[in-house]
């Protein structure tokens, strides 16, 4: 990593980074690089998940190769029934669909974040409040690389987001699909992170500042 991506990671806090490198971690498992995180009151992980709906065979999440495989599902899923919930915090990658938003009310999640709206949905909807532009770009970056892995260059969703997205998409034609191979995210970023920074200036000056 470079010295500017390493105070970002730094700052950006536990929910963000964790939910993003588990969202990663999807990606290199061949899976829909969505991740969430339950976050304590102190912030400590109480439990993790990624998307596992599409993942090649394997793992030890319970609901994996089912619909309802979302990373917040999977994450709940690791929860004991009589843990209280309402002091915690559950991070996604993205905005979660309306099946785990319901999961988390119905499980009683004090609060839910979220870093990036959803590319997939017909209507993305407002972007997160306080969440720095870079990660919206790296969270987006992340799930259309994994749409282009599993469906093409071609794919409808993609030529949609080149519409909705096109910073992200930009960047995403630069990156070859190896250079998401690595260890981490955060090695993964590094040399990547001076255009990431240009795509969010550039998202930010388009969505009116």
């Amino acid at each position: 990593m470079t010295v500017d991506s390493i105070a970002a990671w730094h700052d950006a806090g536990p929910g963000v980074t964790r939910s993003l490198e588990l969202a990663h971690r999807s990606l290199v498992a061949g899976g829909l690089p969505v991740g969430a995180v339950v976050i304590g009151s102190g912030g400590d992980v109480v439990a993790e998940g990624r998307n596992r709906a599409y993942d090649p065979p394997g793992g030890d999440d319970r609901l994996q190769g089912s619909p309802i495989a979302h990373a917040e599902m999977n994450a709940l899923a690791r929860v004991a029934t009589s843990a209280d919930l309402s002091t915690t915090t559950l991070w996604s990658s993205h905005r979660p669909c309306a099946m785990c938003a319901a999961a988390c009310e119905f499980t009683g999640v004090g609060r839910v974040r979220f870093v990036a709206p959803d590319p997939s949905d017909d209507q993305p909807g407002p972007d997160p409040i306080g969440v720095d532009g870079r990660w919206l770009i790296v969270a987006n970056l992340l799930f259309l690389a994994g749409i282009r892995a599993y469906s093409g260059a071609n794919a409808p969703m993609l030529r949609r987001a080149r519409d909705r997205e096109p910073e992200t998409t930009d960047l995403l034609d630069t990156v070859a699909p190896h250079q998401w191979r690595t260890a981490t995210l955060p090695d993964a970023l590094g040399p990547i992170w001076s255009h990431v920074v240009n795509a969010a200036q550039r998202r930010q000056l388009r969505v009116g500042g």
